[in-house]
């Protein structure tokens, strides 16, 4: 009998293994899905390499299971080890390695089961899939892409040295992540800095302090502007509001979070916003 499952929304999502890759698994998951008030499988995702060609001028599909031929269900562990009692994931479903999770089980989450399948249907089966650990990458900020063909996602940005721009990591806990081509600078939004030292040997604090510093000079700026001219210029505004939608989120601590609320409460005052539209918008980051 199956376990009453009071929130779907709690319910694990774990990362399982397919023996053979053949993608015939999703067509059985599939139909496990809609019989979800008596299998217990409430949701899956498996991640793909498609390629598309024309044959006899006919377009045609081909898939395949990929990076180590993982597959996410979103199940309890119990009903998991129901499932693959039954043909044919008896033969072909399995948890990872004991040698991975001494528990033979390891779990992702939901919101990065979302981000990582947002990220995959936007780059239309040109996907860049590898297993974290199999690369040496650069471990850089955690950023959300803010418009583009990418927006919404967030990932990891690895390092372009001299540049706040580059690619995007997309992880999906410790097995899986996706690579987005490249994002302009202005398109990618702060959201934290890496805790290890930049390419360049620059601290978390050294790098935060010089984004800061270029922040409140910008906004000395266009702050003055308003004195002056009573109202920000077009490429002023449009300024203003892009250093907003890219620095106002940045998650900083001590002295430089003081400084950087406020260079966002000097950019909101030049935007001409009043006291009360400021506070509703940042009232977790002004001082």
């Amino acid at each position: 009998m199956v376990n009453e499952i009071s929130n779907i929304e709690s319910l694990p999502w774990l990362v399982m293994y397919s023996n053979s890759g053949d993608v015939a698994i999703i067509d059985f998951l599939e139909a496990k899905r809609t019989e979800s008030q008596t299998s217990g499988i409430y949701d899956y995702f498996v991640p793909l390499d498609v390629t598309r060609q024309v044959v006899d001028d006919k377009p045609v599909e081909h898939k395949r299971l990929i990076a180590g031929n993982y597959i996410f269900i979103k199940a309890t562990r119990e009903d998991i080890l129901r499932l693959r009692q039954e043909p044919p994931f008896d033969a072909t479903l399995r948890f990872l390695h004991p040698a991975i999770s001494p528990k033979g089980c390891i779990y992702v989450t939901g919101e990065e089961i979302q981000n990582m399948r947002l990220a995959v249907e936007k780059m239309n089966g040109d996907v860049d899939y590898f297993v974290p650990s199999s690369k040496e990458l650069v471990v850089g900020d955690y950023v959300r892409i803010l418009n583009g063909k990418y927006a919404d996602i967030t990932g990891v940005l690895e390092s372009v040295k001299g540049h706040e721009g580059g690619r995007v990591i997309v992880p999906l806990g410790d097995v899986l992540a996706v690579r987005t081509p490249r994002i302009s600078a202005e398109d990618i939004q702060l959201l934290d800095l890496a805790k290890a030292p930049d390419s360049q040997g620059k601290s978390y604090t050294s790098r935060a302090y010089k984004k800061v510093r270029v922040l409140i000079a910008d906004s000395e700026r266009l702050l003055e502007e308003k004195k002056k001219q009573g109202a920000l210029s077009e490429a002023s505004m449009a300024e203003a509001n892009h250093l907003i939608r890219r620095f106002s989120q940045l998650s900083l601590t001590g002295k430089i979070r003081i400084l950087l609320a406020q260079a966002i409460y000097n950019i909101l005052l030049a935007m001409g916003e009043t006291e009360s539209e400021r506070f509703f918008r940042f009232k977790n980051m002004l001082p």
